[in-house]
């Protein structure tokens, strides 16, 4: 199995044939064998919680639990009904526990043990998330302004025109906004937008200082700035990357 959580920026992921563009606060999980990555995407800026583990076997001990236990701890993420689930940030801490360097003055025995009260208690964690309605957490105000974003991204979006379009202050929104959909009202617009790009650059010949003018910047270097920033490419080199990736696959392939 494998779990994925992001802390901070956006990533897009392919699960099989399905397309999902994570944010922060967002995870995903994977079963054994079930075909994910990246793809073509370009690994975006931000921090990327990421652990593997095992199926339960006699000959693999889980936890410290005895067989039977661990399987109906791990059983339960074969059927989950999603792979993405949203607003998981409660996880951050524990990642982090995880990755700080265990206490020295620990003998070996306790230090296992805590390391694997950790791995448990993230476990319990994420079957949690996965149980709840978290795909409907935000509250109206807020996914009313992230609908609004979704539809107007390409115009001049103010903080004042997205609060009055989703019937809340601003100050509403300065407080909610970013606790509920990881990043704040204009960086979600640009994020829109860069998305946008990407495909308007992957799909299509537009010429990049007319995308730019198309999607609300006010010149092509911002736009060119704003590009490699969240993705860590220009536009030019992605467009470029994503051709050449778009030619190999349709290279046959050897038995």
């Amino acid at each position: 199995f494998e779990v994925c959580l992001l802390r901070s920026g956006t990533q897009s992921y392919r699960i099989g044939d399905t397309r999902l563009e994570l944010t922060a606060g967002d995870m995903i999980v994977t079963r054994p064998g079930e075909a994910h990555g990246t793809g073509n995407e370009p690994e975006n800026r931000g921090c990327l919680y990421w652990i593997q583990f095992a199926n339960p076997s006699r000959k693999r001990p889980f936890l410290g639990l005895n067989l039977d236990t661990a399987r109906k701890l791990v059983e339960p993420l074969r059927r989950l009904p999603h792979s993405l689930y949203h607003n998981c940030d409660i996880l951050f801490g524990t990642f982090e526990r995880l990755l700080a360097s265990p206490e020295h003055a620990l003998p070996a025995e306790l230090a296992k043990a805590s390391m694997q009260n950790l791995l448990l208690r993230l476990l319990l964690d994420i079957l949690s998330l996965t149980t709840r309605d978290v795909q409907h957490a935000c509250s109206a105000g807020v996914r009313r302004a992230l609908h609004f974003l979704a539809q107007h991204y390409a115009e001049s979006v103010t903080l004042a025109r997205l609060a009055e379009a989703s019937g809340v202050s601003e100050s509403y929104l300065k407080a909610h906004f970013k606790r509920e959909a990881g990043m704040t009202p204009m960086e979600h617009l640009m994020w829109h937008r860069i998305e946008s790009a990407k495909r308007a650059l992957r799909d299509t010949p537009t010429l990049i200082t007319e995308l730019a003018f198309q999607l609300g910047f006010a010149t092509s270097q911002h736009f060119a700035t704003a590009f490699k920033r969240l993705t860590g490419l220009t536009p030019r080199h992605y467009r470029h990357r994503t051709a050449d990736s778009a030619k190999a696959d349709e290279r046959p392939v050897a038995d």
